[in-house]
């Protein structure tokens, strides 16, 4: 963006084409993954969201390499519709709640696929998360990021098949209790914005003590870390209220550990190879008003299927989603 200065009517325009521009972004160097982000003028916000994803592959399994890309016939689609709040703690933090309705459709039976579909309705995980602004933008340099730290916490409240709740269309969480910390990178003020940021998640432990199938106890269950890796470029068409993002997700989980016990006592384990999976993803958001912002987001699960060495797809499951949102600044 061309920043000279010709006029002193100039400079106060472009300066608040700039606010606006970087305002109408906070953090986007995660925003394909976090639902709610207060921008810095904002102290309240409601956040609505209505997603589906569809096309569901499977890396690895059913007899396939690892890497190696077959359709998965367990789940047809998942809507979801998503309830966020945010609200404002001190000039440069915030915390948001985040819960979620889900609607699952796959195959009534999975031997038998010509016996119809079936529709579960689940409740997701709730989400309790936080940000804090550690440096902030300015006009002085707009090549400086806002840099935020972030921190979460989700239950494994949800129905899932660590806790034997059934099969993938009556499950919809991972099972674990989960809290995660990281850092985002955006910087908002160029007129190519970019931004990036690391997330780090940790599994607690847990002790399921259920049935897991021919009289095997499940004694604990256990899961490594997973790293989160978000990309993000993107340019705002200030006089019309108007920015569009793309960007590249890459998401490690971790090796999983199933620990058995047989009524004898006796212990064996079951790992589960870690995941790696690459989704892109493109958003446009419009502010309507100045307290009412639409959005619209598609991903793109397992983007790119070739061999990018460690980002590799691999071990997963993936799907497509498109969602629209709608955003609601209160004060």
């Amino acid at each position: 963006m061309n920043l000279k200065k010709i006029s002193v009517l100039g400079s106060i325009l472009v300066t608040g084409f700039i606010a606006e521009s970087s305002f109408a972004c906070s953090s986007c160097g995660s925003s394909a993954t976090a639902p709610l982000v207060l921008n810095p003028n904002e102290n309240l916000k409601m956040y609505l969201g209505l997603s589906q994803n569809f096309g569901y592959m499977n890396y690895g399994g059913y007899g396939a390499s690892a890497t190696t890309r077959t359709a998965n016939k367990m789940l047809t689609s998942r809507k979801t519709l998503t309830l966020a709040v945010g609200y404002r703690t001190s000039e440069n933090s915030f915390v948001t709640l985040t819960g979620s309705v889900i609607q699952n459709e796959g195959p009534a039976d999975t031997m038998n696929y010509a016996n119809g579909t079936k529709t579960k309705y689940l409740l997701g995980d709730p989400i309790l998360s936080g940000r804090y602004n550690l440096v902030n933008m300015g006009m002085d340099n707009i090549y400086r990021p806002q840099i935020q730290l972030m921190a979460g916490y989700k239950p494994g409240l949800a129905k899932n098949m660590v806790d034997r709740d059934g099969g993938a269309v009556d499950t919809v969480g991972n099972g674990f209790h989960q809290t995660n910390g990281g850092i985002d990178f955006w910087w908002g003020m160029p007129m190519i914005q970019f931004g990036a940021s690391q997330l780090v998640t940790y599994s607690f432990n847990r002790t399921p003590g259920n049935d897991f199938g021919g009289g095997i106890n499940q004694a604990k269950r256990t899961r490594d870390l997973q790293y989160t890796t978000v990309l993000t470029v993107g340019h705002a068409f200030t006089d019309y209220k108007f920015s569009v993002q793309a960007g590249m997700i890459l998401d490690y989980i971790g090796e999983e550990t199933i620990y058995l016990e047989n009524s004898a006592g006796n212990q064996i384990s079951k790992t589960i190879s870690p995941a790696q999976s690459n989704s892109a993803f493109f958003l446009a958001k419009f502010n309507v008003t100045d307290l009412d912002t639409l959005r619209f987001t598609y991903t793109i699960g397992g983007a790119y299927d070739g061999n990018l060495g460690p980002y590799t797809n691999s071990n997963q499951t993936t799907s497509n989603s498109a969602l629209v949102a709608y955003e609601r600044t209160f004060f």
